[in-house]
């Protein structure tokens, strides 16, 4: 009787551990900055950041075979914002792929909350590919912005901005190359940077503290 009743029992753990696996939560995983607030498992899931933009992923199972890696299908919402594209998460790092959309200036403050200054101004996003992974990453795509302003934290009145696109090209080094310019003068660089060995390096050129002085002292340097 009792061997008879094994694989009932094993059939249960399985059914148990399953149900354990699909529905773990997220929180458990993505943790660690209090600005996110998340939600749901894993699998299928939300994070809210500043009670603003709400990022959403959906497991895509047949791609997480094929990349031997976490894919997911990701959307951003909220705030005027509407972002979609894929995701692949694996031990070597991140990486995204067709991210596509529109937002607003608030992304720059949710995703860069260091900046000395808030920006308002529509967002066009075509990012083709953006790698987080140490020393290998990299991205290639544009974003577009209109024109809008900017104000230093703080107070003061708002700088004008004209419209701009930054432009990631990859380069045969590896590395990728970062262009800010405005959209009617793409050769007039405002920024310019450089991902290479696992840093964002961004600053402003002399061009570009001319025309935005409230950039002047301005350097990005962060860890990726």
């Amino acid at each position: 009787m009792a061997k008879r009743a094994w694989p009932w029992l094993a059939i249960g753990i399985a059914a148990y551990l399953v149900t354990l696996i699909v529905t773990f939560p997220a929180r458990f995983v993505l943790s660690g900055d209090p600005r996110w607030a998340v939600a749901g498992t894993v699998w299928n899931g939300e994070a809210v950041v500043d009670g603003a933009y709400r990022v959403q992923w959906h497991w895509a199972p047949w791609r997480s075979l094929a990349s031997l890696a976490f894919a997911a299908d990701v959307r951003m919402t909220g705030g005027g914002t509407d972002i979609a594209g894929s995701a692949a998460v694996s031990p070597g790092g991140m990486l995204l792929e067709g991210l596509a959309g529109s937002g607003d200036g608030g992304l720059i403050a949710a995703f860069a909350p260091n900046l000395p200054f808030t920006c308002a101004a529509a967002l066009q996003i075509n990012l083709r590919r953006l790698r987080i992974a140490g020393t290998h990453s990299e991205a290639m795509g544009e974003i577009g912005s209109e024109a809008g302003s900017c104000t230093a934290i703080g107070g003061g009145q708002p700088n004008p901005v004209p419209a701009l696109v930054t432009r990631l090209q990859p380069q045969p080094d590896g590395t990728t190359r970062i262009v800010i310019a405005p959209a009617t003068r793409q050769h007039d660089h405002l920024f310019e940077g450089t991902i290479a060995a696992g840093r964002l390096r961004l600053a402003p050129t002399p061009a570009g503290i001319a025309r935005l002085p409230f950039v002047q002292g301005l350097v990005i340097d962060e860890a990726m």
